[in-house]
């Protein structure tokens, strides 16, 4: 009996096994195809982007919650802006910053207290941005470059510090 290892049986004949999708039989041996390594690439950025996109809309989820409570926030950071600019007069506090004139807290307080709030969001969203464009940018550069292992590590690098920053925020 002959046993013929690492040879698998095709249509026309026996050869070795196929080393990826990516490679294609020219009837001596395999090589790799120029369309399917393209392809393969381009599907393993898009998996990988995908994964950081993924982690980036989690956090901002976290984050603002409720779209309408982002836009509550939002219309309120803008009053308290209009409120600072008119000098805080004592007649004219905008209804979204006398809501949080509670406890004992004056409207100087309050419009302080919404407006530090609203800059630590608005630069955790940048921050998340930037996060999320860089490695999307890296991944592509790497897979480009045939360096899949580096392109997956931007990828979970970029995920922990995108649940780092939310963490951040959120805390």
């Amino acid at each position: 009996m002959n046993v013929i290892q690492e040879l698998h049986q095709f249509e026309d004949g026996l050869r070795p096994p196929q080393p990826s999708v990516a490679h294609a039989w020219d009837g001596e041996k395999w090589v790799p195809d120029a369309s399917k390594v393209a392809l393969m690439e381009q599907l393993n950025i898009e998996r990988l982007c995908a994964r950081v996109d993924a982690a980036a809309d989690y956090a901002r989820n976290a984050l603002a919650g409720d779209p309408l409570k982002a836009m509550e926030y939002a219309q309120a950071a803008a009053e308290a802006q209009a409120y600072i600019d008119e000098g805080y007069p004592k007649k004219a506090v905008p209804l979204s910053v006398s809501a949080w004139v509670v406890k004992g807290r004056t409207a100087r307080q309050a419009v302080d207290q919404i407006i530090a709030k609203a800059a630590r969001f608005k630069e955790g969203l940048l921050t998340l941005r930037t996060l999320r464009l860089k490695a999307k940018e890296q991944i592509k550069v790497h897979i480009a470059k045939g360096k899949t292992d580096l392109a997956n590590q931007v990828s979970e690098d970029a995920i922990a510090a995108i649940r780092a920053v939310a963490n951040d925020l959120a805390g």
